[in-house]
């Protein structure tokens, strides 16, 4: 059962991370050469919709898996559990940790907060209010920040790796 938990916790960290990778340097862009302004709105919402249901299902499968894996005693023997202070794999599962609490932070402050500003810099530029650089400024901001969360979720990869190779998780500190 631990093979099919691993198995679905790597599957899950590729469906986060790829279709992040995705949109950065694919659809976003490709998206920008729409020039009908209602109907790019369309493609974007529609896509976005359908990567969040894709990250919440995928958030949910690594919550549930790293759990199950950590509770196990032939992924992570009980010592090492218990003492986790005193092997590096405590110190690379509290760093891993954080960077997802973070992670999941940004993903909610890039839904909340960047896309519903593109969204009303997108009105205001369609309704004259606002000039085109404007939207052109926040699409932008939304891509730095974007790149960021591709850097933090490639970092939790890295850490993943480190955990799983015994060699090195496996030595105290």
């Amino acid at each position: 059962m631990s093979e099919l938990s691993l198995i679905i916790h790597v599957l899950a960290a590729t469906i986060l991370v790829g279709p992040q990778v995705l949109m950065f340097f694919a659809v976003a862009p490709s998206s920008w050469a729409i020039e009908d302004d209602d109907l790019r709105t369309f493609v974007v919402r529609v896509i976005a919709r359908r990567f969040a249901t894709l990250t919440v299902i995928a958030l949910v499968a690594l919550v549930a898996t790293g759990l199950y894996q950590f509770y196990q005693d032939e992924v992570v023997p009980p010592d090492i559990r218990e003492n986790m202070a005193d092997y590096r794999f405590g110190l690379i599962f509290m760093v891993k940790m954080t960077l997802l609490v973070v992670l999941i932070g940004m993903i909610g402050f890039h839904a909340v907060v960047l896309a519903r500003r593109m969204a009303a810099v997108t009105e205001g530029v369609k309704s004259g209010v606002l000039e085109r650089w404007e939207l052109d400024r926040v699409r932008r901001n939304s891509m730095l920040f974007s790149g960021l969360m591709i850097l933090v979720s490639i970092a939790i990869l890295a850490l993943g790796v480190l955990l799983a190779f015994g060699p090195y998780a496996d030595v105290p500190r």
